[in-house]
């Protein structure tokens, strides 16, 4: 008998997932990351309350021993992969386990972007959510003292393009409702800025809202005194509006997510080549792009919109830097995983058209299928890969590796319903084979039967969830990487976990707070 070298026993399914297969049961904190990369919304299985409440009691138990883990968990969720809802409930979650220590100021305190340090207030409207969801799930109770400090420092912190910005005047707590709770000092040089807030007076400004608003009032004004007739008045505001993302563009003040969002407004109100062609360049500046935090599915959406309002042919200019802007978005992956044969498998079935709320809640939701066809698209013009999608069974498909991102993820979609709406995982390693020496799987993990670990021996298997229900069908370690939701940095992650599946877990553990 071998003393040494002992045969292996299959690792046996631990629960039952939402569709009745065997699966296996995420460690708490793998499952709290698993929440705070895919977001909140109603998914195909689960209630959003649910998912609130599930993630509330994740926080709960592991900040009970590991406070400061979830902390920086939070502030990861929130400065690296831009989620909102789900960090600032997670914030309001986590305050009572914070008593006392001290962490906790700092916690509640800004995010210095330069230096990466800080807690998780990366914009001021921050502060207006976590206190509103507070007070939601607390009525009657004053803001925990760490909170007040923490809100302070950010305040006195901020600058005046940052206050008016997001005073939040119509929303249920504004910040002239926050500074009063938390009373700041301001600076000698902020107080008047501090005072017209107060007073309501405070204008945004080098804003594209602010400026056509402006804009928008004064042509009003002489319609309404009979200066300019209506027909006048349009082309007058036309040309305002021109002269405005003329300036904005030239001197590079607009903001890279205010330019993906004002697209289809630019195209409609100037001709000028040359502003075009600058606010491309804007586009497509890659340092613009990492600094924007923008994820390649929010440029996705803005190009849909734009065809959807504008077409295609009327803004090809701004198509083709979309389609470049969306490729510069995500890392370059033209060197990763250079050697060995690289499949992506993503799921197809019927519960992958669970909407997905994105991380920037103006932008909507989005399928699971769309995201999944998404970052297959993207991995399979990264690296070369072998596309399959399954369902009840699992075919290839076949791609134009010239294509963009964009396109590919477009004829991927389509491929939904060709071989079913169940979900086998078992099909897919049946119809691979064992020729490849590593594989994403990109679902929503929820299958009718157990997998064997046995039948993706020898293989890296990067299995990436989109939704977050907290099993698993392919047990973590021994070449299984967990991997949760979209965004840029889940791309980083896939560059260090084939040496270290724990990546994820030391990225948050070396966040400064």
């Amino acid at each position: 008998m071998a003393r040494y070298n002992v045969k292996q026993t299959p690792k046996q399914p631990e629960v039952i997932n939402h569709q009745g297969g065997g699966s296996y049961q995420l460690d708490p904190k793998m499952e709290m990351v698993s929440i705070l990369a895919t977001g909140f919304d109603n998914t195909y299985y689960e209630k959003l309350t649910d998912r609130e409440t599930r993630f509330k009691t994740l926080i709960v138990d592991i900040a009970k021993k590991e406070p400061e883990f979830v902390a920086k968990a939070l502030v990861y969720s929130r400065a690296v992969l831009g989620q909102r809802s789900v960090s600032q409930f997670g914030a309001v979650a986590l305050t009572p386990l914070l008593s006392g220590r001290a962490v906790a100021r700092k916690f509640f305190s800004k995010r210095d972007k330069k230096s990466n340090k800080g807690g998780i207030v990366f914009r001021l409207d921050d502060i207006l959510e976590i206190v509103a969801c507070y007070q939601h799930f607390n009525p009657g109770k004053p803001l925990p003292n760490s909170m007040k400090k923490g809100f302070k420092a950010a305040l006195e912190a901020a600058d005046a393009y940052e206050l008016a910005k997001y005073q939040g005047k119509n929303k249920q707590v504004s910040l002239v409702d926050v500074i009063n709770l938390v009373h700041p000092t301001p600076s000698e040089m902020m107080q008047e800025t501090f005072k017209q807030l107060m007073t309501g007076t405070l204008k945004q400004f080098n804003t594209v809202e602010d400026k056509n608003t402006k804009a928008g009032q004064e042509v009003a004004a002489k319609v309404k005194a009979g200066t300019i007739t209506k027909v006048e008045a349009e082309k007058e505001l036309q040309v305002a509006k021109e002269s405005n993302y003329a300036e904005l563009i030239k001197t590079r003040k607009i903001g890279y997510l205010a330019l993906l969002r004002n697209l289809r407004n630019i195209v409609g109100t100037t001709n000028n080549a040359e502003l075009i062609k600058e606010a491309c360049e804007i586009l497509t500046d890659q340092k613009l792009i990492k600094q924007s935090l923008v994820f390649p599915h929010q440029i996705d959406i803005a190009l849909e919109v734009l065809i959807q309002e504008v077409g295609a042919s009327k803004a090809l200019p701004f198509v083709k830097a979309c389609d470049k802007a969306y490729e510069l978005a995500i890392p370059n992956l033209t060197e990763l995983f250079a050697h060995g044969r690289t499949a992506v498998v993503f799921d197809s079935s019927g519960s992958m058209s669970s909407m997905i709320k994105l991380a920037n809640k103006n932008q909507g939701s989005k399928s699971a299928i769309e995201k999944a066809a998404l970052i297959a698209a993207t991995l399979a013009k990264g690296i070369n890969a072998d596309v399959f999608h399954f369902a009840d069974r699992t075919e290839g498909i076949k791609y134009n590796p010239l294509d963009s991102v964009n396109t590919l993820k477009n004829q991927f979609m389509k491929c939904q319903g060709r071989v079913g709406y169940g979900t086998s995982f078992h099909s897919i390693f049946s119809t691979i084979g064992k020729n490849y020496d590593r594989v994403f799987v990109i679902s929503d993990m929820q299958g009718n039967s157990s997998l064997e670990s046995y039948a993706y021996k020898n293989m890296h298997v990067y299995s990436i969830d989109l939704v977050g229900y907290g099993t698993a069908m392919f047990k973590p370690g021994n070449k299984v990487y967990p991997l949760y939701g979209y965004s840029a940095e889940m791309y980083e992650m896939v560059k260090r976990v084939e040496l270290d599946p724990k990546a994820i877990i030391k990225a948050i553990e070396a966040i400064e707070i």
